[in-house]
């Protein structure tokens, strides 16, 4: 099915509602998608946190230059980004709003398991780039702009590199899709809107705002957006701790050179010979390639 062929890119929609049926790109499969699981494993995590756990969740998820990379507490690359700030609601909110209603977009275009890759390693380089950045302002000594003057003790926390990410990747999948702004309450389309909104935490890192740090995860976030839905094959052994996928690749490489030994026509040959028969005629052809053209058939009769 061709790209122009899916839900999403048959119709313009807006958001800011729940989905009806034939909204576009706010189609959505029955079930749990990997997209809902996310959301209900981010509030999940955010009532403990608040109501139980607080402070031990923070603690030991997240993310400072401190542990992640001078105790080599790696995990918090991944942690971080299921937590949000418990004085404000509004900070898992928005998150999880974005991811509802970009989220399905991407998923059907990449599958579940890319998705769910896509969006954790979207987060990762959010982590990466604010501790790049935290780096160089603590040990350059420089005052540039976009280097982040905090201590390697600062946390970061919350879903928005990865939903930065998502966004962006809607930019590529449907870029002239309309989207409805709440405020001010005017269409976009969808490109406009989230190259916008990139360009918008350009400016505040660069302005040193008060959430620079956060700014910074955003932008890493989008940069590792933009690469991988172009370039989605990367995201295939995320999770294949114990294979790899390229291996599997090439076994059914092997395989299908194996058959073609064994005598099935490949597609060239058998667009040569009907190439023939179309400017010659079926008594043209040889008995080889009668028999070629035979095979070739059947495989296809098999194939059905």
């Amino acid at each position: 099915m061709g790209i122009h062929d899916r839900d999403y890119n048959r119709t313009s929609s807006g958001f800011g509602g729940p989905p009806q049926s034939g909204q576009g790109m706010l189609v959505r499969s029955p079930g749990w998608s990997v997209n809902t699981w996310v959301i209900v494993i981010n509030i999940a995590v955010h009532l403990l946190a608040v109501t139980v756990l607080m402070p031990a969740l923070y603690n030991i998820g997240s993310l400072t230059v401190h542990d992640a990379f001078q105790r080599l507490e790696v995990w918090r690359l991944i942690t971080f980004q299921f937590l949000h700030s418990p004085a404000s609601i509004w900070h898992l909110g928005m998150n999880m709003f974005g991811l509802w209603i970009f989220g399905p977009m991407v998923e059907q275009y990449l599958g579940g398991k890319k998705y769910l890759a896509f969006y954790l390693i979207c987060g990762l380089c959010g982590g990466l780039l604010f501790s790049i950045l935290t780096v160089l302002g603590n040990t350059t000594g420089a005052n540039i702009p976009g280097l982040l003057s905090n201590d390697f003790n600062m946390p970061l926390i919350g879903a928005s590199a990865g939903v930065f990410g998502v966004i962006v990747a809607c930019a590529y999948i449907a870029p002239n899709t309309t989207v409805q702004l709440l405020f001010p309450p005017i269409p976009m389309k969808l490109k406009f809107f989230a190259y916008g909104y990139v360009g918008l935490a350009v400016f505040q890192l660069l302005a040193g705002s008060n959430n620079a740090g956060g700014e910074a995860a955003h932008l890493g976030g989008a940069i590792g957006g933009y690469y991988f839905i172009r370039n989605s094959h990367h995201l295939l052994d995320f999770f294949d701790v114990f294979g790899d996928s390229r291996g599997k690749s090439a076994s059914n490489r092997s395989r299908k050179s194996t058959k073609a030994k064994r005598g099935t026509p490949s597609e060239a040959e058998v667009d040569r010979i009907l190439a023939k028969v179309a400017t010659s005629g079926i008594g043209s052809l040889t008995d080889k390639e009668k028999q070629t053209l035979n095979k070739a058939s059947k495989e296809q009769q098999h194939r059905r």
